[in-house]
């Protein structure tokens, strides 16, 4: 916590970058989930009305793109200029959400399906440009923590979008959540303008295709040869690609676990679910930067996921013996115990995880490592989740996912036990 306020006091630069970062993903989450929202309800599509697929539609839309853009993005960003690409992108998204809610794009399937492809893509070459300009006004002995809530953010705005997109809807009403979006787009642009980068080396703003596309892949294969080479860094980057998983999952059955934990609707679903998460979260952050942060690395991720594996326990009881817990206020006590053990355990293993990639990852390969990051931890984490969301639909409840999670989150605990015995982190 002390870090963060000396960047901020010290750096008003990395203060607008990031509030800029917030801005924008915050945008980009909302719009997403709403249309998550309108086609679970079925505004958009009937036949995915009232299904775990009608997020994990959404899910697939908003994180594939990554797959294959995000490598491409993380090259494009090493390549030109980076506060360029970013103020870019925030003006095209700005268009793109004005004229979709001006022609009430919301109501045809395809429309919304495609706006949410789009913004995307969009987002691959953002997140790069973004994290590459960090070295650039981050003093060395800070540039880890900011690195850190660099990162983390990108989870957190997701949280966001999950929690308050239908407070806005029953609040501002569709258009107007809409609008609200795009004037955060334009903002962001806005932000992004005063961020004054000194002595930034020259970048080209010529692209001559071949020779562009060889040094892409050279580019590519040099950062994946790069991973391969560092144990902690292929650690970090599966153990996050592990938690994304996880965190995708959760956004693809939040409907779920609001309808039948809670009794409450998709529109409330999120906020009713985030609240004791976000509580658990702040305790975390609190815990981590006050008590534990000078401990391993790889200790800290262990204590996360014992944290997520009680959370977990404690939500697979609920929706197995719901009936025994409806008397009194067991049930609501459990449920929120559960999200709060959950949320408590995501500092512990996101930002430890996030300081790893980033400790083990040499500043001439940070674009296309952070362009690998999030095609691993966005793209390829949303097939599974999307998986695991068709599968509680056929099931029927969420107990199978959620006993699932808990099995998976020991086999983890006891992989890292068993590397920190070999020594192999």
């Amino acid at each position: 916590m002390k870090n963060l306020k000396k960047i901020f006091q010290a750096n008003q630069k990395f203060f607008l970058l990031w509030l800029a970062q917030i801005l924008t993903q915050s945008a980009v989450s909302i719009s997403t989930i709403i249309i998550g929202i309108l086609s679970h309800e079925g505004t958009i599509s009937s036949a995915l009305k009232e299904s775990s697929a009608s997020i994990g539609v959404i899910v697939d839309l908003s994180t594939l793109p990554g797959l294959l853009v995000a490598p491409i993005a993380g090259c494009v960003a090493d390549k030109f200029d980076k506060k360029k690409i970013i103020i870019y992108s925030d003006v095209i998204r700005f268009f793109l959400l004005a004229v979709f809610t001006f022609f009430y794009g919301w109501q045809n399937m395809w429309l919304s399906y495609l706006l949410v492809f789009v913004l995307s893509i969009i987002l691959q070459f953002f997140i790069p440009a973004e994290g590459g300009i960090i070295p650039q006004i981050v003093k060395k002995e800070y540039l880890i923590v900011a690195n850190s809530l660099f990162s983390l953010t990108v989870y957190s705005t997701m949280a966001v979008g999950v929690a308050f997109s239908g407070l806005f809807l029953n609040t501002l009403g569709v258009k107007n959540t809409f609008i609200v979006c795009s004037i955060l787009f334009i903002t962001s642009s806005i932000l992004i303008r005063f961020v004054k980068i000194e002595k930034e080396e020259k970048k080209s703003s010529k692209l001559e295709l071949i020779p562009f596309l060889k040094s892409m892949f050279h580019n590519i294969r040099g950062g994946v040869s790069h991973v391969l080479n560092h144990s902690k860094l292929r650690f970090a980057l599966t153990h996050l690609f592990l938690i994304q998983i996880v965190g995708l999952t959760l956004v693809t059955i939040v409907f779920r676990i609001g309808e039948e934990i809670y009794g409450v609707s998709p529109r409330n679903a999120g906020l009713v679910v985030f609240a004791p998460l976000g509580m658990g979260l702040l305790a975390g952050v609190v815990c981590l930067n006050t008590i534990v942060r000078k401990r391993n690395r790889i200790k800290l991720i262990l204590l996360g996921t014992f944290l997520s594996s009680i959370g977990f326990s404690l939500m697979a009881f609920i929706s197995i013996y719901d009936g025994i817990l409806t008397e009194g206020f067991l049930g609501d006590l459990f449920a929120n115990l559960s999200l709060f053990s959950i949320g408590l355990s995501m500092p512990f293993l996101l930002i430890p995880g996030q300081t790893l990639m980033h400790e083990n990852t040499e500043d001439r390969f940070r674009g296309r490592i952070l362009g690998i990051w999030v095609a691993l931890t966005s793209s390829l984490a949303s097939i599974f989740a999307t998986f695991v969301g068709l599968v509680t639909d056929i099931m029927g409840n969420i107990s199978f996912t959620v006993i699932f999670i808990v099995f998976a989150d020991l086999a983890y605990s006891v992989i890292i036990m068993y590397l920190l015995k070999k020594k192999s982190l």
